[in-house]
């Protein structure tokens, strides 16, 4: 006799999961969140190195467009070395260099980043305006100038040029500079006035001005200053600053330090290209030092663009500068290798010696050539 109680007494009865198949599926889940989380891991980091590797490619980019642009710019409507110059007549009281460097700067983390030693450059010419004036009279200390077209036409962009502790320069028919001090300036009455009176020609010495002064070439001359600085926010940040320098007592003008470059590791300038013939300065012959400090070429005399009376900035043809910018946070997978030597390539930065890793690195080179030395070939 059939009965549903029959059939299902010999039906399987349902089965579960074992606790050895819980656990093999438990494993395998456990395998598959571990790679997951894993590739996610590896991908952010990839991701916030790749980022920061941008960030410090910007600012070296950045920073180099800056320092290229005001070395191109050196010595134009201003001398490269007025001890050197005769049309530099009289000779100002502080030496005007159109370029000047020194082994000086700020180091992130020092005891760690050995072989850093970066360069500060100091350059001269005209940043401010590439304008020329002309005058109306000079008379003493005051100079009146002409109310042209390229005269600045609001009070804000005058004082923007005519800044105390900057140079006016005057050059007289005869093609004579005079370069002094700024004392003052008045946009409303058009005068800037002097530390110094100019000085009056007497012939047969044309050193000056003559009658009135009326009609002489005018423009604005000044000091500017590259170097490397610490940057108090952060543990071993160092920033590429310029400023502007008083040429009267070599302090920092006010307000004129900017920021050009943050994250950074080093600067350095190479490859000196000089012109050699120091005899008739008609038969150019180009000599290049491999580097500041380093032995001469054979035949070469020392390389010297410092402060000191033999150095030579007029002969400057050309240059490379070198910005070496770092990651903002040191990568705990990217071990940190001291510098071997000063001139080789800088490939990793420690910020913090205690942690793990170092920080990557960017640099950035251009070569950069001064065309105002070289039309103004002074022997």
């Amino acid at each position: 006799m059939y009965s549903w109680l029959t059939d299902r007494a010999r039906a399987p009865r349902d089965r579960g999961l074992t606790l050895i198949e819980l656990l093999v599926a438990s494993v395998v889940a456990m395998i598959l969140i571990v790679s997951v989380y894993y590739v996610y891991t590896i991908s952010t980091r990839g991701y916030r190195v790749q980022e920061q590797m941008m960030g410090a490619m910007k600012q070296a980019r950045f920073g180099l467009e800056q320092i290229q642009r005001d070395l191109s710019a050196a010595g134009f409507l201003a001398t490269p070395l007025s001890s050197a110059d005769t049309s530099v007549c009289p000779k100002p009281a502080v030496i005007l260099r159109g370029f000047s460097i020194a082994t000086a700067g700020a180091v992130g983390a020092p005891g760690a980043n050995v072989e850093i030693r970066p360069q500060q450059a100091t350059l001269f010419g005209a940043f401010w305006s590439p304008r020329i004036y002309f005058t109306q009279s000079v008379a003493g200390k005051v100079v009146t100038f002409q109310a042209g077209a390229d005269f600045p036409q609001s009070d804000e962009e005058f004082k923007m040029i005519f800044v105390a502790g900057r140079f006016l320069r005057l050059v007289n028919a005869d093609q004579f500079e005079m370069y002094i001090a700024i004392e003052s300036a008045s946009f409303v009455n058009k005068t800037v006035t002097l530390v110094t009176s100019v000085p009056v020609a007497s012939p047969p010495d044309f050193c000056g001005i003559q009658g009135f002064g009326v009609g002489l070439e005018a423009n604005v001359t000044g000091f500017v200053r590259y170097s490397l600085a610490a940057d108090a926010s952060e543990a071993a940040k160092v920033d590429v600053i310029r400023q502007e320098i008083n040429g009267t007592d070599g302090t920092v003008m006010p307000k004129s330090t900017i920021r050009v470059a943050e994250y950074v590791a080093d600067l350095q300038f190479y490859d000196f290209a000089m012109d050699t013939d120091r005899v008739t300065g008609r038969q150019p012959a180009i000599g290049v030092y491999p580097t500041l400090d380093g032995a001469a070429p054979a035949g070469l005399q020392p390389l010297v663009l410092d402060l000191t009376a033999a150095a030579r900035p007029q002969d400057l043809r050309f240059i490379t500068v070198k910005l070496t910018t770092r990651t903002r946070e040191e990568d705990e997978t990217f071990p940190f290798k001291a510098r071997a030597a000063l001139n080789v390539p800088l490939d990793s930065f420690e910020i913090d010696p205690t942690m793990v890793g170092s920080a990557h690195t960017v640099s950035m080179a251009a070569r950069v050539g001064f065309p105002s030395f070289q039309v103004r070939n002074v022997k």
